[in-house]
Parts: structure tokens; sequence; C-alpha cells
């Protein structure tokens, strides 16, 4: 029963962690889609510093309290069942995939708490346009097509710097990590408990930077500060032995890890996989992107362990060496979607004539939809001229 219960808690779980950045994603307005975005994600560290606290001795930790706290679990589905039926739909959805205007003003009055959106409206109408055919796709289908298989690629390693940064072998091995740094079991523990609170904090302050400095720059400054602390991990560990005040390095530099993993590749990779696609291939966009993930996550879990085994010291090493590759590759293919709409993200992948515009976002996406042409308007235009061509 118990295997059957936690199965059915992950179907759930695997669910959610494509369906919730999605849905954020096409209801929120342009320019607060990165700070609500974010909300997810400390919707998800507040869940596990409660089970932390809950799962210390004192409270629930021991042979007869594990049952209690693993039958916590129902609260939140109950509340979600309660709650869920009071969200509309996506307005997006209802427009661009069941062609229902009337329905899709309502939801959209209701998110907005106005009359005024008539320019959502018109958005989302520029980018039905824009689909062409872009229809709702499948997992194969969107894997064979040429014309998104940059974004895809973006978005799955995305995926992978997060799990790959070697964030879970700290969440999963926190303790032993601590101990290993030369603390005490006891404190060890409560340290553990502490990687929980820097979480939510961290994650808290991100919020309102994730629309004021963008994702791309702050997933480059959660990348380097991680591989900053790895190395400063990896010497700690090494001559703790030798010098006595190593071991308090050690534990600020996995604090350090958690602080700039809060800061960006905790909630970036799942809000930008969402916003790099248009509204015909984005669930299945999505899709992959949590396929990829949980599949890096298993693999992680299962396999730092032997890692630590076989390295002992150098264990955060082939950690290191990946998020140098991320930072990398962040620096290079990932395009700023701050203050873009979906279009105008979708346009730098399909439109020839503004390809160039790739190479201008990553550092100098607009700050405001006003400060440079919208691609929206370059698409519309470009979609213009040809229909104009083939009528002469």
């Amino acid at each position: 029963m118990l295997f059957i219960g936690r199965f059915g808690i992950g179907i759930n779980w695997g669910l959610n962690t494509s369906r919730v950045p999605m849905y954020i994603s096409e209801i929120a307005p342009l320019n607060l889609r990165g700070g609500l975005g974010t909300v997810n994600q400390l919707a998800v560290t507040l869940g596990l510093l409660i089970s932390q606290i809950l799962g210390i001795e004192q409270i629930l930790g021991t042979d007869d309290g594990w049952p209690v706290l693993l039958g916590l679990t129902v609260l939140a589905p109950f509340l979600q069942l309660i709650l869920l039926p009071v969200c509309p739909e996506s307005p997006r959805y209802l427009l661009m995939n069941k062609m229902w205007e009337e329905e899709a003003r309502k939801a959209l009055r209701k998110l907005r708490g106005t009359t005024q959106i008539e320019v959502d409206i018109e958005e989302m109408r520029v980018e039905q346009i824009a689909q062409q055919g872009e229809n709702s796709m499948s997992m194969s289908e969107l894997l064979c097509s040429a014309t998104l298989r940059q974004p895809l690629i973006i978005g799955v390693v995305m995926q992978l710097s997060q799990q790959f940064s070697g964030i879970n072998a700290v969440f999963y091995y926190s303790t032993g990590l601590f101990e290993s740094s030369g603390l005490a079991t006891e404190t060890a523990k409560f340290m553990t408990i502490g990687i929980g609170a820097i979480m939510v904090t961290m994650t808290i302050i991100s919020i309102p930077l994730m629309d004021r400095m963008g994702r791309r720059t702050l997933h480059l400054y959660g990348l380097g500060g991680m591989f900053i602390f790895s190395i400063f991990i990896t010497i700690s560990l090494l001559i703790k032995e030798m010098i006595d005040w190593m071991s308090y390095l050690a534990v600020i530099s996995i604090l350090g890890f958690v602080v700039f993993f809060a800061v960006g590749p905790g909630s970036i990779p799942w809000m930008i996989t969402a916003e790099l696609f248009s509204q015909g291939p984005r669930p299945a966009a999505m899709s992959i992107a949590v396929l990829v993930n949980w599949i890096a996550n298993f693999v992680v879990g299962l396999g730092f362990p032997t890692l630590n085994n076989k390295l002992e010291e150098y264990t955060f090493l082939p950690f290191s060496v990946m998020l140098a590759g991320f930072w990398l590759f962040t620096y290079k293919k990932v395009p700023e979607t701050k203050n873009k709409t979906f279009e105008e993200i979708a346009a730098l992948f399909r439109i020839d004539d503004v390809r160039t515009s790739l190479e201008e976002s990553r550092l100098y996406g607009p700050a405001t939809p006003h400060e440079n042409p919208p691609l929206v308007a370059q698409y519309q235009a470009s979609i213009d001229s040809k229909s104009s061509q083939k009528k002469k």
C-alpha cells in the first residue's frame, strides 16, 4: 500500500511540475510573469522546509511519528481540490486552442480584475496568426520539428543545469556532507533545516528580481555562484584535516551553493521552458522538460553515493565542470525572455529576417516592450508584406 501511495503521489507530482509553470506563464501579465512564475518554486521550497521541520526526532521523526508525517501529505491535495474550481481556465487555451473568445474574455476579466483586456486579447490574436500551422503537437512531433529544435535543446539543457548542478546531492545527503565537514550529527541535522530556510528566503528575494534583472542574467549569476562555491567545497574538504577552520568554510560554501541555486537555477528552468514555445507546442515541450528533469534527478539521487565513495573529497568536481559548461551554454545560447510576449520569443527562433535579434536579446533584451520595435510587429509586417505580394 505504501508503494502504491508513493507511486500515485509521484504521478501527480510529475503532472504538476509541467502543468503549474505552464498555467502560470499563460495567465500572468507580461510585466509580472517572471515573479509569478517564481511563486511555484516558492511553494516547493516551503513544502520542503515544513517537511524538514516536522521530520526531526523532537516532532514526528520517530518510529511512531513517521506514518503521521506521511499522512499529512493529504492536506495539500485536499486544499487544491477546494481551491482549483475557483481558478479560471487559461485564457490562451480558451481562445487559441478552443476558439472560445467569450469564455477567454470572462477568464481574463476575472484574472485582471478589470474590463480593460483588449491589449491581452490582441496579443493572443497576433500569436495565433503567427503560429501558422503550429497546432498542438505530440512529443514525437516536437522532437522531429527542425524549426523548434533550438528552443527544445535550450529547454532541455536548462533542465539539466538544474539537476546536474549538484543541488540534489546537497539536499538528499546534506546531513552526511555536514558531518564530513566536521560538524556533530545533531548539529548537522539542524543545519539541514537551515538549508531549507535559506532556500525559502532566497526564493522570496528572487521574486521581484526576476522581472527586474531578467531570467538569463539571474541564471548566469546562479550558475556562476554555484561554480565558485563548489570549488570552495572541494578545497575545504581536501584540507579540513590540516586547517581547523576549514570545516567552517565547508559549511559556508554549502550554504552559499544553496543561495545561488535559489537565485536562478531553482525556478528559472521551469519558467523559461514554458516561455520559449508558443501555445501549440508548449504542452509537449513541458512534458519533455519534466521527463528530462526527473530522469536527471533520479540519476543524481541514485549515483551520488557511489560518486562520493569513489571520489571522496573530490566529489563535487564533476559538478563544477558541468556548472562551467552550463554557464557557457547559457551565455552563448539562451535568450533573455524578460518583458517579451510569447510571440516575440518564438519569433527569435522562427524568422530569418530577425534572427540577429537573438544575439541582441541575450544581454540586451528590451527592458520594456517600448525600448525596441517589438518582434510581434516585425512579424505582422512580414505577413502583410507577403500577403500583398501574393495579391499582386
